[in-house]
């Protein structure tokens, strides 16, 4: 399409000599007199984007201005630095007062950032192989990054392990996230201890004042679900004994996947589709023992008095094969 510039060097036209009537053609990249058709120049210089957009979709999003920023770099992917070179932005030479001051700077500035900067390229190193490891998406990987970014600033890392407190904030980003993972799954994916772990994960939500989203009994329960191939309607039933135990307070200061598993387990006992306790604790990895806690004091608190739990050859877990034929007869 053929444009008309307004440039000083082409305002007049040689050949006949109108005022304001030289347009550019930007396909052939020459400029044209409008009235007499000569060529002024040639080869002039294309300064729009080398795509094509057919329509506005298109151009807003094959536009750039340089890559997004990015939580899992440690400079955010914008590296700056102060140049230590003799000339200016002009190819003057500098004179010898002011190459030392910009060296000062540069050292100073180097100095300011390079401890936060290694600190970072440590944990953040950390925190994508737990990421590939433990198949977690990007967006989780980022609030984790933002929180460890956070504790640096709070001088929180001082006195505690790099490796502790990043995969402590990725815990927390998975609560955030309702990603059912617990703090054995990431402690067994990490050389930091159970407990180490489970402090950091306090230092964080005290000095951050994030409240971990405790209401994940249900992402828990189609975990527990799947590793047991258990059907649809059994998780469904369990899902609902779970929101009735957060009703009437159980899940109070208990281990939300106890609280899961021991759902899971009564709703197995409703519908035929039961498993053992060992099973389940084994998907759990937990004990038996403390399911058979949770599992008394649900029963005992929601009143269900028609939970039978049969011992001996009856204890043999159940698959069900069409699941929803248990429910067609009620």
């Amino acid at each position: 399409m053929v444009q008309r510039h307004d440039i000083s060097r082409y305002r007049k036209c040689p050949e006949c000599g109108t005022l304001d009537n030289v347009v550019s053609d930007p396909r052939s990249g020459q400029f044209i007199c409008a009235c007499c058709g000569v060529v002024v120049d040639s080869l002039m210089f294309d300064q729009g984007p080398e795509w094509r957009a057919y329509n506005y979709q298109e151009e807003q999003d094959r536009s750039r201005g340089g890559s997004p920023l990015s939580l899992l770099q440690p400079d955010f992917g914008i590296k700056t630095q102060i140049s230590r070179s003799r000339k200016d932005g002009k190819g003057r030479k500098l004179s010898s007062s002011k190459r030392l001051v910009y060296n000062r700077l540069t050292n100073v500035d180097n100095h300011a950032h390079e401890s936060e900067i290694r600190n970072l390229r440590i944990a953040l190193r950390e925190l994508k192989r737990l990421r590939s490891q433990m198949e977690l998406p990007d967006r989780t990987a980022q609030m984790a990054s933002s929180y460890y970014r956070q504790c640096l600033k709070k001088n929180l890392i001082r006195g505690r392990s790099i490796d502790g407190m990043i995969a402590a904030s990725l815990y927390l980003a998975c609560r955030k996230t309702k990603i059912p993972l617990t703090l054995k799954d990431v402690s067994t994916n990490t050389n930091v201890s159970f407990k180490e772990l489970g402090r950091c994960v306090r230092t964080i939500a005290q000095h951050l004042h994030t409240k971990p989203d405790s209401g994940r009994h249900e992402a828990l329960i189609h975990r527990l679900g799947e590793e047991l191939s258990l059907s649809m309607p059994t998780r469904m039933i369990a899902v609902d004994i779970a929101k009735k135990t957060k009703i009437y307070g159980i899940t109070v200061g208990k281990n939300p996947m106890s609280i899961a598993a021991a759902c899971l387990y009564i709703a197995g006992v409703k519908t035929g589709e039961r498993r053992t306790q060992q099973q389940i604790a084994r998907a759990a990895k937990t004990t038996p023992v403390t399911i058979r806690n949770r599992f008394k004091e649900i029963v005992r608190v929601l009143g269900m008095n028609d939970i039978e739990v049969k011992r001996g050859a009856a204890a043999v877990p159940v698959f069900i094969e069409d699941p929803k034929s248990h429910f067609k007869g009620h």
